[in-house]
């Protein structure tokens, strides 16, 4: 048995076909349908049932195909980590879009002033998918919200920084604060939308979540405009009139000028963001730097907060 076996299992599991499974290693179907029979004399179990209207899994390989799935992931991870450590000092970062902002961008030019020969290479993306490049080694941190939704799943180490809250938003000359002001029922609003859910329908928070948007006129009529930049959202509220729901401190400028205004009732807070990482993954030193002058300045900004 070896990690070569292990992968034409999971593509003959995941095909469903030793056919397709073979075109994407690029070998022949019997040379697939061979390397799979001396992985089942290997583990003396059958893995997958032949009949006429193709393969099924045995109940053994789909309790097996967890673990090599497993150990797949890990396999590319430690290759990954290796390749990194081979080349130039290069960070590879993964930041959710709502916290590219002025702080992080001023975290990004000290930390160029102090480790000048690290290069820092930052993509942006949503959690779910920065979760998903960090279990395939492809970034080293993400600064998103944690995976771990089972307290007792170590899969992820999370480093709270940063509690997030949501509000709607609106110019101020929108008719849905005149509707509000005289108590007459909401009319529908164009809205500008996360292309991106952040939270699932069946869970509580979701469910009040939706009912308060549905309550002041989002229909998926009217919320036809969707973006995953948090910043085009912003413009279409501001620039383009549409009502939408923004972290607060994006538009703490707009808030204290009167160029936006909250509609009343509908603040919320979100998942809160921190460092994520592999748990037990190796960690070179100019990533420990990084990531201690990410903690110290939102840590900082925390404390200052909380004393005003």
């Amino acid at each position: 048995m070896n990690i070569a076996k292990l992968e034409r299992m999971i593509a003959v599991y995941e095909s469903g076909s030793f056919r397709k499974a073979a075109k994407l290693f690029g070998m022949s179907q019997p040379a697939l349908t061979w390397s799979i029979r001396q992985l089942e004399e290997s583990l003396n179990l059958s893995l997958f049932i032949r009949g006429p209207r193709g393969i099924k899994p045995t109940e053994a390989c789909e309790r097996l195909i967890v673990r090599a799935r497993l150990i797949v992931s890990e396999q590319n991870r430690l290759l990954a980590e290796v390749e990194r450590s081979s080349r130039a000092q290069i960070i590879e970062l993964g930041v959710h879009p709502v916290m590219v902002n002025a702080q992080f961008s001023r975290i990004v030019a000290k930390f160029r002033e102090t480790d000048p020969d690290v290069a820092l290479r930052i993509v942006e993306g949503y959690s779910s998918e920065l979760h998903e490049r960090l279990r395939q080694g492809e970034i080293d941190l993400a600064f998103c919200a944690n995976a771990n939704v089972d307290p007792e799943d170590e899969e992820f180490d999370f480093d709270l920084l940063v509690r997030q809250f949501y509000s709607v938003f609106a110019r101020p000359d929108h008719r849905i604060f005149d509707e509000i002001a005289s108590g007459q029922p909401l009319a529908p609003h164009d809205w500008a939308q996360v292309a991106v859910p952040n939270l699932a329908p069946d869970q509580d928070e979701a469910k009040g979540l939706l009912a308060m948007l549905q309550h002041l006129g989002m229909t998926p009529a009217k919320a036809a405009v969707r973006s995953s930049s948090i910043s085009l959202i912003r413009s279409l509220v501001l620039d383009g009139g549409l009502l939408g729901m923004l972290p607060d401190d994006l538009v703490a400028a707009e808030l204290e000028a009167g160029t936006l205004c909250r509609v009343p009732d509908t603040r919320v807070e979100a998942p809160a963001l921190g460092l994520l990482s592999v748990h037990g993954s190796y960690k070179s030193a100019s990533v420990r730097r990084f990531a201690s002058q990410l903690r110290q300045s939102y840590r900082s900004d925390r404390a200052v907060t909380a004393t005003v």
